[in-house]
């Protein structure tokens, strides 16, 4: 795995007792295979959040007849009004299940496609890295560690799974980032989705994708247009740290075939049980090894700069502000 990767499982055990959150992976079931392999730990904290719980009842015993070296899924209960979702960045394959081959399905931006977004993993996880340590709380992410020929999460079922083991996977993803959604809600009674993407029609560009403001319904709706597309919206704030950005703060429609898909249609807040969800769609130049914490950094910055000067304008509601962690204290942890 990439270093953020690696720095996210060697901290684990840490970043559990500092930032109290919860983390899950849905791996393998083999007992031997659990004794002999290391993988990030499989820890939550108590008291066990129900969709913990369900996770665990949709596995079968075991998941799959060979072993699996790592973890499919990284799902993390943070505390903040912040969802981090990455469903193509992954490498791993799942044993005993064929690769999709999309017979008969329609082909292109919302049908089939099997192709992975090299980088976004990783990117992933370090954006979620940064803004442990930049904000007074923790995010929640779901992250796939799958390929995409097996299963492509940002898709409907018939057209993201042709296997039922694959299915299981599936439905642990959505029903992770549904619980999450309905967390933030409870909680914050507003959130941010952020869904990370690669693209290859331009290397230096990254395009946002909300179904022309369909899926931040909410945030322009309580704040006005100017929150969605002016300079201090999210994409304005990149463009200022000097990304190409489209559309162009202030300007034009969402480029075709990158408006925003699945998890930001059904999580967004153009729906009554949403968030406000942002798809952003990374050109290579974002994603390269060599890049990817420069572009973690701004992202995270701007995800800081942002929530705190939209979300501390909600009556009734205190400002995401500056790192304040409380004593550290050691959970209570079980096993998934």
């Amino acid at each position: 795995m990439a270093e953020s990767g690696k720095k996210f499982r060697k901290k684990g055990a840490e970043q559990f007792r500092q930032h109290r959150m919860s983390m899950i992976c849905i791996r393998n079931s083999n007992p031997e295979h659990r004794r002999n392999s290391y993988t990030m730990p499989c820890t939550v904290s108590v008291p066990l959040p129900l969709f913990v719980v369900s996770l665990c009842l949709l596995l079968p015993q075991p998941a799959f007849s060979s072993p699996v070296d790592d973890e499919l899924l990284i799902i993390r209960d943070g505390d903040l009004p912040i969802l981090i979702t990455a469903p193509h960045g992954g490498k791993l394959d799942l044993p005993d299940v064929p690769a999709r081959t999309g017979d008969g399905l329609k082909k292109g931006p919302s049908g089939f496609f099997a192709g992975r977004d090299t980088g976004t993993e990783e990117l992933a996880l370090k954006v979620v890295e940064l803004l442990d340590q930049k904000l007074p709380g923790s995010p929640s992410c779901v992250i796939s560690r799958v390929h995409r020929k097996y299963i492509d999460f940002n898709r409907p079922p018939e057209i993201a799974v042709e296997h039922s083991k694959a299915r299981v996977v599936y439905d642990s993803f959505h029903h992770a980032a549904r619980s999450s959604v309905q967390r933030i809600r409870a909680k914050h009674s507003r959130g941010l989705l952020i869904d990370i993407h690669g693209q290859g029609s331009s290397a230096s560009t990254v395009y946002r994708g909300t179904s022309n403001g369909v899926t931040v319904e909410h945030l322009r709706r309580t704040f006005g247009e100017e929150a969605h597309t002016g300079p201090q919206s999210l994409l304005g704030l990149l463009a200022a740290k000097g990304w190409k950005v489209h559309p162009d703060p202030g300007t034009g429609r969402e480029q075709a075939g990158f408006t925003g898909g699945f998890i930001v249609r059904t999580y967004g807040s153009g729906k009554a049980d949403g968030i406000d969800a942002i798809q952003l769609e990374f050109g290579i130049d974002y994603r390269r090894a060599d890049a990817r914490d420069k572009t973690a950094e701004a992202l995270a910055a701007a995800v800081t700069e942002w929530s705190r000067s939209s979300w501390s304008t909600v009556p009734g509601r205190a400002a995401i502000s500056a790192p304040k962690r409380s004593p550290a204290r050691r959970p209570t942890v079980t096993r998934c």
